[in-house]
């Protein structure tokens, strides 16, 4: 398979192996700056991306004859460029036995480190604009999130966080739990975006929902160290 010119090297095997796909079931091949849909050929750069959506669905299903119930993560992405253009793309994790001591597979652990890489990359190239509309006094929107240069506010605007006070947005998703009833364990569902503080205040919001979280993250990094 061959590099297109100026993406860098393809992204770890195991995502290789893994077969991403569009969400239309065709497939897409990830490298370190960008992704190339296999239909046309055409790259994309990370650095392009305007909008980014993602999230992590948790999928559990059981084998009736069996009793054996496992469960499958997918990290979901939708992008647009610069031009317009929207692309999306989901790599499922190895399926996991319910009750299995293994659930950091090393296979997924690989995974997971290609979606950072992604999330990564596309915060970097968002973040440095979004800190001069920052300090110029200007407000950034993350879907239904605003934040300006001393905190993050949550939908409506009636509470707030600021940036010294708040601890490192995180993705949460709950996994089922063999030791409860299979009718308890979740199904499919959006992980979520949990924003907490050092005195125990919480906001949960669906990840997808939170456009360009990646980017959020990176301000908090820098914002929140001043």
């Amino acid at each position: 398979m061959g590099t297109p010119t100026g993406l860098g090297e393809p992204l770890i095997e195991a995502v290789l192996r893994r077969l991403p796909r569009l969400l239309g079931g065709r497939p897409v091949q990830l490298y370190e700056e960008g992704l190339v849909l296999v239909s046309d050929g055409r790259p994309r750069r990370w650095a392009d991306v305007t909008h980014w959506r993602s999230t992590m669905d948790v999928t559990v299903g059981q084998d009736e004859r069996h009793g054996i119930g496992w469960y499958v993560c997918g990290h979901r992405h939708r992008l647009r460029f610069a031009d317009g253009v929207e692309q999306a793309f989901i790599v499922d994790e190895w399926q996991i036995q319910v009750g299995s001591a293994d659930r950091d597979r090393p296979e997924n652990q690989r995974i997971r480190s290609v979606v950072e890489h992604v999330r990564q990359w596309v915060a970097d190239a968002q973040v440095p604009a979004m800190l001069d509309r920052l300090e110029a006094g200007r407000q950034v929107t993350f879907g239904p999130l605003t934040a300006d240069a001393d905190g993050l506010f949550v939908p409506g605007g009636l509470s707030a966080y600021r940036w010294a006070d708040l601890r490192e947005p995180r993705l949460d998703a709950d996994l089922p739990d063999w030791s409860v009833p299979s009718s308890w364990w979740p199904k499919r569902r959006d992980a979520r975006l949990s924003l907490r503080c050092g005195d125990g205040h919480r906001t949960e919001l669906p990840a997808w929902e939170v456009v360009n979280w990646g980017a959020l993250v990176a301000l908090w990094k820098r914002l929140g160290a001043r």
